[in-house]
């Protein structure tokens, strides 16, 4: 179950920044294909090292908390 909240966590992170990135260099320039694949790359290393420590399950059940509530109370 951890890993697919890890999953979901670091995708919503991703995604949010690629799109600030296609917003402000555009969708279809080569520019933001190298920024997100190279986003990517840093993201999956960010991953791979913060897995390996002791706070990962914390921060991944503060930051699954916090989309929750979120998404159920504060957004209307």
């Amino acid at each position: 179950m951890e890993d697919f909240l890890a999953i979901t966590v670091v995708g919503a992170l991703l995604s949010a920044v690629v799109e600030f990135t296609k917003g402000m260099f555009g969708e279809g320039s080569t520019k933001t294909k190298f920024i997100v694949i190279g986003l990517s790359i840093l993201v999956g290393g960010i991953y791979a090292f913060l897995r390996s420590t002791e706070y990962w399950t914390t921060m991944i059940m503060v930051l699954t908390s916090a989309s929750t509530v979120y998404a159920l109370i504060l957004r209307k």
